[in-house]
């Protein structure tokens, strides 16, 4: 099982929110970004570049989850990479 701490939170506005997460294990680590859409729509992000891409580009996230709690249950279980 993963552990995950937020690192960083920037407020786009008062309901919109990304969210840099660090997840880890014994072995490894990554890091996540979470854009967070008024609380209803959370997307979820490999790369900066991939966020970014996304509103400029209005391309695909990696992962798209309605509710917190299936982004918390989503980052306890990702297989991360070397």
């Amino acid at each position: 099982m993963n552990e995950y701490n937020t690192i960083q939170t920037e407020y786009l506005r008062a309901s919109r929110t990304i969210e840099t997460v660090l997840v880890s294990n014994k072995h490894l680590s990554d890091l996540f970004f979470i854009y967070n859409y008024e609380g209803i729509s959370f997307r979820v992000f490999k790369t900066h570049l991939d966020l970014i891409n996304f509103f400029l580009n209005k391309s695909e996230s990696d992962y798209h989850f309605d509710t917190g709690d299936a982004v918390d249950d989503f980052l306890a279980e990702v297989k991360l990479t070397a």
